[in-house]
């Protein structure tokens, strides 16, 4: 009983961190798409179709935005799987540096936000992306992508199928995990297309105060995340 409580407290915290990672790359995306040239930094589907039509319409300049972005997004990527595989110990202190790796990337960001040209820029909250992507990705007993809605909404319509025609109770549980985190990333664009309105340089510090408060609650918690 004990050790199925610690289960379920486990699968918890873990959903609380992915969903606070598909608010983040929501948020961000926001910033990026509004101030950045319309570049998305954890919609890749979104930036290559971006990419395709600048390129072949002449806007070279603009399609350059595009492959700097998806370059920082492979990279992180990869670097987010390095991170898992090499980091040891618990799951929880993966998590814990994970979160303050990422704090302190972002604590520059906004400190030289002024400073760093938009390819530049772009390319490293690309980065940022797909470290987050590779790293947070259970809610519940769903794996969800971040900010890749267009697999989130085909598997999503899949267990609605198998809930509603093969009374599949399961599918039915991940239909309604991987709809709140869409939700969850549509709160995420529209609160931070908000911010931008009001103060576009705010974003990268609200998303640094966010991951730092993120951090302290993995540290203090008592919760084992393996």
């Amino acid at each position: 009983m004990e050790q199925a409580k610690q289960k379920i407290n486990s699968l918890s915290s873990l959903t609380v961190l992915t969903l606070f990672a598909t608010f983040l790359m929501g948020f961000i995306d926001a910033y990026t798409f509004m101030e950045k040239g319309g570049v998305f930094v954890s919609a890749q589907t979104g930036n290559m179709v971006a990419f395709s039509s600048k390129l072949f319409t002449g806007q070279f300049s603009q399609a350059f935005g595009h492959i700097a972005v998806f370059a920082g997004f492979a990279l992180g990527a990869f670097g987010g799987e390095w991170l898992v595989e090499k980091v040891s110990g618990t799951t929880r202190k993966k998590y814990q540096i994970m979160l303050l790796l990422q704090s302190l990337i972002l604590l520059i960001f906004a400190l030289f936000q002024q400073q760093i040209f938009d390819a530049l820029m772009v390319f490293l909250l690309g980065g940022l992306a797909g470290f987050e992507l590779t790293i947070f990705r259970k809610v519940g007993i769903a794996t969800v992508n971040d900010g890749i809605m267009t697999g989130n909404t085909k598997n999503l319509m899949n267990n609605l199928y198998k809930w509603l025609i093969d009374k599949d109770q399961t599918a039915r549980k991940e239909f309604s995990e991987i709809g709140f985190a869409i939700l969850i990333f549509i709160l995420g664009v529209g609160v931070g297309s908000l911010i931008n309105l009001l103060q576009a340089s705010l974003t990268l510090w609200l998303s640094f105060i966010l991951t730092l408060l993120f951090f302290i609650w993995v540290t203090i918690t008592k919760v084992e995340m393996d």
